[in-house]
């Protein structure tokens, strides 16, 4: 059995998609008279309203961002000069420390010390060195004597003395 309506429908389906006629109405009248409005049971100024409210509410919060935004780039550009001046003295203070040690500067803080430069050029002559090969590294050996001479060396001191008078 086919009844009216599914005959209706399959004239639709076989006529293709229907162009929606546009509304003369404005586009927050349409809003306002959407299924959700008219299930909440508000008047027509009313969503109209709520529809005013929520786009208030979106303004505010674009321009709360924004001017967050525009902070921030203030902050950054102020932090950018700050940067640059604090570089701007960390080479400053590098060139001072450079210049402090210069040959000029070295000159001027000996001469102030009392020191002078030699103009005169002078060779060192020739010393002969004398070292003994066979000599023994390290300290002194400890002396090899009877243990009554080394107690007396240590009470009465010059314990070379009273070796060399011992032996």
């Amino acid at each position: 059995m086919v009844t009216t309506r599914i005959l209706t429908r399959r004239r639709l389906i076989a006529a293709g998609p229907t162009r929606r006629r546009r509304s003369s109405r404005p586009l927050w009248a349409d809003i306002a008279a959407s299924p959700a409005a008219r299930r909440l049971q508000l008047s027509t100024f009313a969503r109209v309203y709520a529809a005013a409210g929520v786009v208030l509410v979106l303004a505010i919060a674009y321009l709360v961002v924004a001017a967050q935004a525009t902070q921030s780039s203030y902050d950054l550009t102020r932090l950018k000069e700050q940067n640059a001046q604090l570089r701007a003295e960390q080479d400053q203070l590098r060139y001072t420390m450079a210049a402090q040690h210069t040959p000029a500067r070295v000159e001027q803080e000996a001469a102030a010390a009392g020191l002078q430069r030699s103009s005169q050029l002078k060779y060192v002559s020739y010393q002969p060195v004398a070292l003994d090969l066979g000599a023994s590294l390290g300290p002194d050996r400890p002396a090899q004597g009877p243990l009554w001479q080394q107690a007396l060396a240590a009470v009465f001191g010059g314990a070379r003395d009273v070796l060399a008078a011992g032996s």
